[in-house]
């Protein structure tokens, strides 16, 4: 017997629900509950799951865009299919743009449309929780692998590195990539590798395992005393294949009825500048690995624990605020948000570290959810007395029980309208994206391919008083998968009357997402081609020779294109 598929049904028109949940409960593995508002909905969902949802776009409270953003946001990981009588590209667009997963056309052929999205959730369905699981298995490991203070490596026969976990990155002080082509038994003291590898090899198919205490050379030079677990993994035949190795520190281990171990080691190698009175006692060892990573990491960073107190305030971020971790550490109260705002304040950070039901001071910066990160928006702030545009982006911490114990939120910026000199300030002009604006790569088949339409649209062309740029615009980034979403009618729509995008960007994210730049200086000849039978094209061509052609499809966007070309380089724009 199949397994039964929960439904949530939610539209404003009762006749149309009704018949809807009629047609769908013949079918004897579906289960479908009812909702005429998306509020209801919304209260419904806060006390069950549903496998899927299927909400109409229209609704008076709340349209389904809104509602899908708003379940996605909690964390809602239901499928979700977009339902609308209106046959408009943008609401096809915008759905699969906030994670729909089927776009239902209502209409003549509904009854045709059921029928493929019956079979649609059928097959998706078990997809969507296989992955679910193992996402969640993923996380489980990680947690235990990345996360836990062992050093867990994976060794060929001849002592070759082929995985290293991040404890093996602290100890060793050497990204990853680099120390998975050196050699383990290097770092151990001459004194003691030979009598290693006379009980390593001594390891059978039915003997793998043998537990050793040796010294280790670590990143900076010390010589690291630590208990080692050595497990071979064998062929049938009895040939060693690798070595699991892993490194324990058992300094602080308490024998009931004895002592701890007389020599007491000095791993972890990096040490915390945090003071030993600020560590929250319950994760001592956590603590000081997370904050030995985030120094190593070329980003500005920093954590916080669930009381929301600073724990961590990586180098990188002390350049970009002027602040170093010593004023940070230690503070609660939101006081991270001081360098950024001005005072202290809610972060994206907060969405994760706020205790159950509380509603922290201030309102928490929007954000998008995928998994258990928050993606924020972007936003103007003022650092070290200079506007910059700022997102941010944050995860959990768990413990190898799966516990929260901290979050960490990696900061993004870029600079905005600044002043050099007597120059004016970089203003932003007008641009353009849509699916009708495309490049291809080079090649023989360059110029054929774009004049048929078959390369890949969603770019897009924009200017400032200073500088050209020709973005991908990842709004209309069509080419990722997405499994029943019904391209055909909006993309047809797109064609023959485009729905483009004309909303202002920053220039630090034209600058971001460009494929291509010039400054008004470099751009020796801008020359444009009417779409007529083909597709036409803007050439922009620089003074150091280098070219780049994009095609155009439609002509609106030419028209746009054009005017916006008369506004930045009147005097080199040319027509074919």
């Amino acid at each position: 017997m199949p397994q039964t598929i929960s439904l949530l049904c939610i539209d404003d028109e009762p006749l149309f629900l009704d018949a809807f949940k009629a047609r769908l409960e013949q079918e004897k593995d579906l289960l479908v509950t009812t909702s005429i508002s998306a509020s209801d909905a919304l209260d419904l969902l806060n006390r069950q799951y549903f496998d899927v949802i299927i909400a109409d776009f229209s609704m008076p409270d709340m349209d389904g865009i809104a509602l899908l953003k708003e379940i996605r946001a909690r964390g809602g990981q239901s499928i979700f299919v977009m339902a609308t009588a209106k046959r408009l590209a943008h609401i096809a667009r915008d759905a699969l743009n906030t994670g729909a997963d089927y776009y239902l056309q209502k209409g003549a052929d509904m009854a045709g449309e059921v029928e493929r999205l019956i079979d649609f959730i059928r097959v998706r369905v078990p997809q969507k929780n296989a992955e679910y699981e193992l996402m969640a298995w993923a996380r489980f490991y990680n947690s235990i692998v990345d996360s836990g203070p062992e050093l867990i490596s994976r060794v060929k026969p001849d002592g070759l590195f082929s995985y290293v976990n991040e404890p093996c990155v602290h100890l060793f002080k050497k990204p990853y990539r680099q120390l998975v082509k050196e050699n383990f038994f290097a770092f151990i003291p001459d004194s003691e590798r030979a009598e290693i590898f006379s009980r390593i090899q001594g390891l059978s198919f039915d003997k793998p395992d043998c537990l050793l205490q040796h010294h280790i050379i670590a990143g900076d030079g010390r010589s690291v005393l630590l208990e080692w677990s050595y497990h071979g993994f064998f062929t049938q035949a009895g040939t060693i294949q690798e070595y699991q190795i892993t490194g324990r520190d058992t300094s602080h281990l308490v024998r009931i009825g004895g002592s701890s171990p007389a020599e007491t080691t000095v791993y972890p190698v990096a040490p915390s500048s945090q003071p030993a009175a600020e560590l929250p006692p319950e994760h001592p060892d956590d603590w000081g690995d997370m904050m030995a990573t985030l120094q190593s990491l070329d980003a500005p960073v920093f954590a916080v624990d669930t009381r929301g107190m600073i724990i961590a305030w990586s180098a990188k971020l002390a350049q970009l605020t002027g602040v170093p971790a010593v004023e940070m550490i230690g503070k609660a109260g939101q006081e991270y948000a001081v360098p950024f705002y001005g005072k202290p304040g809610p972060m994206l950070i907060d969405h994760i570290i706020r205790p159950l039901g509380s509603t922290p001071g201030g309102n928490i910066p929007a954000a998008k959810r995928v998994g258990d990160t928050y993606i924020g928006e972007k936003e103007r702030v003022s650092i070290r007395g200079r506007p910059m545009i700022l997102q941010g982006k944050c995860s959990p911490v768990q413990d190898a029980a799966g516990q929260l114990i901290a979050a960490i939120e990696a900061i993004t910026v870029t600079g905005i309208n600044e002043m050099t000199g007597n120059t004016k300030a970089e203003e932003y002009l007008g641009g353009i994206s849509s699916l009708t604006l495309k490049i291809v790569g080079d090649g023989v088949g360059r110029s054929l391919a774009g004049a048929i339409g078959s390369s890949t649209g969603g770019y897009g062309i924009y200017a400032t008083t200073r500088r050209i740029f020709v973005i991908r615009n990842p709004d209309l980034d069509v080419t990722a998968p997405q499994a029943g979403v019904q391209f055909g009618t909006f993309l047809m729509d797109e064609l023959f009357g485009t729905s483009s995008d004309t909303n202002q960007k920053a220039i630090g994210e034209l600058e971001n997402l460009s494929v291509f730049s010039a400054e008004r200086g470099e751009l020796a000849r801008a020359v444009l081609k009417k779409p007529v039978l083909l597709s036409g094209y803007l050439d922009l061509k620089k003074t150091d020779g280098t070219s780049f052609r994009l095609y155009i499809d439609h002509k609106r966007s030419y028209t746009y294109i054009e005017n916006l070309l008369k506004m930045f380089c009147p005097d080199i724009l040319g027509f074919e």
